[in-house]
């Protein structure tokens, strides 16, 4: 709409309003009956697109107020304190503007949804009423003495009545065609058969009620049945509709009590008739709005949750297709054994049977089937991971060896964890199994081949390096020249010897560390390291061990010793020419329940560039002059890593050499946290 045909429109709409509320001044009281000029001024300046569109908005509100005033036999006080007339609505759009900017008149282009809105506008219009009030009612005590109290609350109230009816009604009206402009939607559509016989319905009923109780019988207390036709609407119609249903009845009921007809108009006192006017519109456009946004919030909460429904039911049976295909066994059971969810790898027993129901689990006691684990010890009650999850625990990838009732024996890794569950309902815990029964079988397999393998390469190398032996010792024997110079040439057989079976052993330990089952059980490093002290072979030149301050950790035990035995012998290796060994090894609490393991020493340390690529498989940091096979501290990555945790190696900083550092967790929640 261009700005002059807006600012006609609304100077007109003004005039007119103005004109309508003087011409009902009721003397000597000055007490208009309704005073709708405030609301109408609210709505005209919040509906100002720029700056400035509203100043020159302000400047006709307050023109056109001073000069209806002035026209209406208004006293030149009046007329001087007129000006001040914008300063209203102006209040009221600026706590608007900060209470709810995102709404249309505040800054925002919606309309008034919830009753979060509603509430927050009409106590907006309040404060910004009751402010300008303030300073409106000293200037009047001080320059009009004809000024009463009771005046100035008489027109205090007409305002806020007429912010909350017109204001309220214009600012639903803007945010409602503004939200339809930007979706690119008919702000209205035709209405259907069913609404249109509703609308009329609500209509004749009202008609009838202000026929008998304002015009036929005004004597008898039937007028608040005109709260059941704003019901009416507001349940079955939107918030706009029932705005302008609400503002229409309260016009009329004003309107009779005008022409002096109804149970208001029955009223002596015209303060008291004027209150009683503003209050019954007020009522019933709180009543119509608060019905009508209620239940809007609540189809709108309803669409929420349907469309939930339909998002969570596509989910659900997406669910169940990856659940039904999974080739693990997956089953929520609840505590005292019954099953609530379990897939078709659970109920055809990984495919080795028929599909049957499975409405309960074993209790402890119960003999179905029979568990073992990996040692071949039976499964005691309180170890059978679902009990120990419905304690609380969370087991991850636990070995068990089970023979069920028809005789079939697995090999399983079991996972189990407690699921959400509602406050007071029973617990539900999810168990998966995993059939590893060729796994593991072909895992035997591997390493019983490997045992076979190193022991067919290690026989001939024995033969090889005892022949060798026993031909050194002959030729050492002898003073001929030739046995002279084959004695270092037998060495050398027997030096390529032990790195051979050095290095069929690193293999095999290499296959064990990634391969085999981890046994975590409570260890104590100080007893391993002072077990490796005692049996530790020393270089020619010695070799001293020193145990720091050490912590226990939940590891395995075989494998950690594995670990420190390989790092304190790599110490004693790779040591410079003419130097004692010396290594240091100590342990202390981390965070996250680990422990931080260092073993420093003082051999000839690891190059700043090869401090990561040392643990790869078959990588050798150093030259010809020190024999490895470059397994050792790869075999030691990969059995921290299987623990969760993390190794490294720096400077000593003590002095030369290196300090490998290691993290191992020192319980079973953090050895679960670490690898999850």
């Amino acid at each position: 709409m261009p700005s002059v045909v807006r600012w006609t429109a609304w100077s007109a709409a003004l005039v007119f309003v103005m004109l309508l509320s003087r011409s009902l001044v009721v003397q000597p009281d000055n007490v208009s009956l309704i005073a709708p000029s405030s609301g109408l001024a609210l709505v005209w300046l919040a509906s100002a697109r720029d700056r400035r569109e509203l100043v020159v908005d302000i400047v006709l509100v307050t023109l056109i107020t001073v000069v209806v005033l002035a026209l209406t036999n208004g006293t030149a006080m009046q007329v001087v304190l007129s000006v001040l007339f914008p300063l209203q609505p102006l209040a009221v759009i600026y706590v608007l503007r900060h209470w709810t900017p995102h709404l249309w008149g505040a800054g925002g282009r919606r309309a008034m949804g919830t009753m979060a809105d509603f509430g927050l506008v009409l106590l907006a219009m309040v404060v910004g009423v009751l402010a300008y009030s303030v300073l409106r009612t000293a200037l009047g005590e001080l320059l009009i003495p004809e000024e009463t109290l009771r005046l100035a609350l008489g027109r205090t109230t007409r305002s806020i009545a007429a912010m909350a009816t017109i204001g309220v009604g214009g600012l639903l009206l803007g945010g409602w065609l503004a939200e339809h402009r930007d979706q690119g939607r008919p702000a209205f559509n035709r209405p259907n058969p069913a609404d249109l016989g509703q609308a009329l319905g609500a209509t004749a009923a009202t008609a009838v009620i202000f026929g008998f109780g304002f015009v036929l019988h005004p004597e008898t207390p039937t007028t608040f049945m005109l709260t059941l036709t704003i019901v009416w609407v507001a349940v079955r119609f939107n918030p706009v509709v029932t705005a302008a249903a609400c503002l229409l009845t309260g016009a009329a009921g004003v309107w009779f009590t005008i022409l002096d007809v109804g149970p208001i108009a029955a009223i002596d006192d015209p303060v008291s008739q004027a209150a009683v006017a503003q209050v019954f519109v007020v009522v019933l456009m709180v009543l119509g709005m608060t019905i009508s946004l209620s239940r809007r919030q609540v189809l709108s909460t309803v669409a929420m949750l349907q469309e939930s429904e339909a998002i969570l039911a596509i989910r659900a049976e997406e669910l169940d297709m990856v659940m039904a295909h999974l080739d693990d066994g997956v089953a929520i059971i609840e505590e005292g054994g019954r099953v609530l969810h379990a897939n078709q790898a659970l109920l055809t027993a990984f495919g080795s049977r028929e599909a049957q129901p499975l409405e309960r689990v074993a209790e402890p006691g119960e003999e179905k089937g029979q568990a073992y684990h990996p040692d071949g010890r039976p499964l005691a009650d309180a170890e059978n991971p679902l009990h120990r999850a419905l304690a609380g625990e969370v087991i991850e990838a636990e070995e068990i060896h089970h023979t069920d009732e028809f005789g079939v024996f697995r090999v399983l890794e079991c996972s189990a964890f407690q699921v959400p569950h509602a406050e007071g309902a029973p617990k539900r815990v999810m168990i998966v199994l995993r059939d590893i029964t060729t796994a593991s079988n072909y895992r035997e397999s591997l390493v019983s081949f490997a045992g076979t393998v190193a022991h067919d390469l290690n026989n001939p190398l024995s033969v090889i390096d005892g022949w060798a032996e026993a031909l050194e010792e002959r030729l050492s024997e002898s003073d001929e020249t030739d046995a002279v110079a084959a004695a270092p040439m037998v060495q050398h057989i027997r030096v390529g010897v032990d790195q051979m079976r050095a290095f069929i052993s690193d293999l095999l330990a290499h296959a064990v560390a990634r391969d085999q089952s981890l046994k975590c059980e409570p260890v104590s490093l100080t007893t391993l390291v002072k077990h490796i002290v005692a049996t530790r072979d020393r270089p020619q030149s010695g070799g001293e061990i020193v145990a720091g301050e050490l912590v226990d950790v939940w590891a395995d035990r075989v494998l950690v010793r594995q670990v420190l035995d390989n790092l304190i012998g790599n110490a004693f290796k790779y040591i410079a020419p003419d130097t004692v060994p010396r290594v240091v090894v100590e342990a202390e609490p981390a965070e996250k329940g680990m422990a931080r393991v260092q073993v420093r020493d003082n051999g000839i340390g690891v190059p700043l560039d090869q401090r990561d690529a040392i643990f790869e498989d078959f990588h050798r940091a150093t030259g010809a002059d020190y024999q490895g096979t470059g397994l050792g501290l790869a075999i030691c990555r990969r059995i921290v890593q299987r623990h969760g945790g993390t190794i490294r190696v720096t400077g000593n900083p003590d002095g030369v050499g290196s300090c490998f550092e290691f993290t191992l967790p020192m319980t079973p929640d953090a050895f679960t946290a670490a690898n999850t």
